[in-house]
């Protein structure tokens, strides 16, 4: 093998401008993937976090943490907000004795081990589907009361499921995600020019901000998602998704996106 197809081989998307919507404190990791291939990564967030507008909810369910039996986290947002609440509450920055935890994924499951929890359900597909499954059917769910502190407007398949198993939930607004207007401009920007091969959605929430404020025209750039749930935001908004990863993960995305690639090349 040569030199210049050991370094293709190597740096597979050498040459690839592609756009990265995530959150800016969570985008790092992919952006550094995304370099070690080749690509070159532009950050344009699409969405931002925000406090619920009202935070009575949340800081009540907080302050009574003994109350309940399991909280459950659907994303590492969820727990840095949970965190944050529980440090500045007063009630310290450790959960209490005995509750059981649940995390939907991997990065949700390392948000928390760096925070000295290691949850006891992660379940191997990372949607909530997994979750309600592993809980209902790993644990005696029945009669347990469950915290579910997430972002507002987040699918009702958990609460329900696990209601359904008898278990009492309180599902309290987290956090809020807004669209990041700066973000999207640059993105739309790059879009109008031309300057994207292709635009990462990792969750259904910066699809939709970016539908919101930029419209469904995403120019010429492909369109890849971290899993079928940001997919089928994607595709409801119009949009034509060119790859959906099989794991949902980073490494995950990475993966599918060197695939795509590799395809189209055989198939020139």
């Amino acid at each position: 093998m040569s030199r210049a197809q050991s370094d293709r081989a190597a740096r597979p998307l050498q040459g690839r401008r592609i756009a990265v919507t995530r959150l800016a404190a969570q985008a790092e990791g992919l952006m550094a993937g995304l370099s070690r291939l080749g690509a070159q990564p532009v950050h344009c967030p699409t969405i931002r976090i925000t406090e619920p507008r009202d935070p009575t909810p949340f800081r009540q369910a907080v302050r009574r943490l003994d109350s309940y039996d399991w909280v459950v986290f659907t994303s590492a947002n969820g727990v840095a907000r949970f965190w944050h609440e529980l440090e500045t509450g007063g009630g310290g920055a450790s959960l209490p004795s005995g509750m059981r935890v649940a995390a939907i994924g991997p990065a949700t499951a390392a948000a928390l081990e760096r925070r000295g929890v290691r949850p006891e359900i992660v379940p191997e597909e990372y949607v909530a589907e997994a979750v309600a499954d592993a809980l209902t059917g790993q644990a005696a769910i029945a009669g347990c009361r469950v915290l579910l502190p997430r972002a507002a407007g987040a699918r009702q398949v958990l609460p329900q499921r696990l209601r359904s198993a008898g278990a009492e939930v309180d599902e309290v607004i987290a956090y809020e995600s807004r669209p990041d207007r700066d973000g999207i401009a640059r993105l739309r920007d790059g879009l109008q020019r031309g300057a994207f091969d292709m635009i990462t959605f990792t969750a259904a929430s910066t699809v939709n901000h970016f539908i919101e404020v930029a419209g469904a025209d995403p120019g010429g750039a492909h369109v890849a998602t971290i899993g079928p749930i940001t997919a089928a935001a994607a595709r409801a908004a119009g949009l034509n998704v060119h790859v959906v990863a099989r794991e949902y993960t980073e490494a995950g995305l990475l993966q599918a996106i060197v695939e795509y690639y590799a395809n189209l090349k055989e198939a020139e």
